[in-house]
């Protein structure tokens, strides 16, 4: 029996109609490595696989794995991660939405929108609030944005995508991948910079090893998360489509910024620069580039960030830009949350390790 097969694998069911049967882990089946390969993501515009999503499988905090099976092969997938989630003054419960993936072949059925009204049905009903429902959707992604919408989420936050280019990325002799040591200040530095934000949240800070710092006579002047991520480009729309797609990777230069097989760059976040020193930025970026040898890096950072400025100024060089007609938004549920807690009055923090 199904519910024998489910239950071997420590899942509660909670949904079922003729072959379909919707469960609940905290551990993700094995299978789901093998769906997130095959998952497309974006519906307008750039349409894209991402390589080595399963690596994070097990790295989340506390997540609520929603596997949706036909008989006992799965063909869905959402997670709810749950973490502590920091605003000016409060802490509550947030509950991260991610890997919304339904399989090629289940599309246009509606199994998107039933893991989605399912897992927020099943928190909401077994956990007592404050808390809150949120993910990061781009504007053009239009089922996820309708399938959030139907569920009554808001957006408090639009984002924008900076990225930093350098055609040949040079690493500062101040650079250092953070010690041990250095561990805690850092940390401490990080939620001194983001005091004054919403939804911060540090458990990544660090994550493999990967925060980097510059330092001037043993003192940390700058530091930055920077993740590696490695797309597949499926679909790139416009009229350079064709020629990003299948020219420009075999024309000298430009393959080190367009590689639709292999796109890979770096995601960032926790930014921390020493008062007065926002001239670090681009030297600290630079030197992350070329640890990684790479040449692009990107940053989703909310329109309202004192650091736009900085962004938008000629130090970043001539290559990097905000992204233009491109806008992520923070879109979230509430449940009971208290009134010293104001969505989208503060500037959002935003996570790589959880949009990437």
């Amino acid at each position: 029996m199904k519910s024998d097969h489910f239950a071997f694998l420590g899942q509660n069911i909670l949904f079922q109609r003729d072959s379909l049967s919707l469960c609940v882990s905290t551990n993700a089946d094995p299978q789901a490595a093998e769906l997130l390969q095959q998952t497309t993501y974006g519906t307008e515009g750039i349409r894209y696989r991402q390589l080595g999503q399963e690596i994070k499988l097990k790295q989340l905090h506390q997540p609520n794995f929603f596997h949706l099976y036909d008989q006992t092969e799965l063909i869905g997938l959402y997670c709810l991660d749950q973490r502590p989630i920091d605003f000016p003054g409060a802490t509550v419960s947030g509950y991260y939405g991610r890997y919304l993936a339904v399989r090629d072949d289940a599309q246009g059925n509606g199994y998107g929108q039933l893991l989605k009204t399912t897992a927020v049905n099943y928190i909401s009903q077994n956990v007592s609030g404050p808390l809150l429902f949120y993910s990061y959707i781009e504007s053009k992604n239009s089922r996820s944005m309708a399938a959030s919408l139907r569920e009554n989420f808001a957006s408090v936050a639009r984002l924008k995508t900076f990225m930093f280019r350098r055609f040949s990325p040079h690493m500062d002799e101040r650079f250092n991948v953070v010690s041990v040591a250095d561990t805690d200040s850092i940390l401490n530095a990080i939620r001194r910079q983001y005091a004054a934000y919403g939804f911060t949240n540090f458990l990544n800070i660090n994550y493999r090893n990967h925060y980097f710092t510059l330092k001037e006579n043993g003192r940390i002047v700058a530091g930055i998360q920077a993740n590696p991520i490695v797309w597949k480009l499926i679909h790139i729309p416009g009229k350079l489509g064709p020629f990003i797609r299948y020219i420009a990777p075999f024309v000298p230069g430009l393959r080190r910024f367009f590689n639709p097989s292999r796109q890979s760059f770096v995601a960032l976040e926790g930014v921390f620069i020493e008062d007065g020193r926002t001239d670090l930025l681009p030297i600290l970026l630079e030197s992350v580039l070329s640890h990684f040898n790479v040449h692009t890096a990107m940053w989703q950072i909310d329109e309202k960030d004192p650091l736009i400025n900085q962004l938008n100024s000629r130090q970043m060089g001539r290559l990097s830009q905000f992204q233009p007609g491109v806008t992520t938004h923070v879109m979230v549920k509430a449940v009971d949350l208290p009134s010293s807690i104001e969505l989208g009055k503060a500037p959002a923090y935003v996570s790589s390790f959880d949009y990437s």
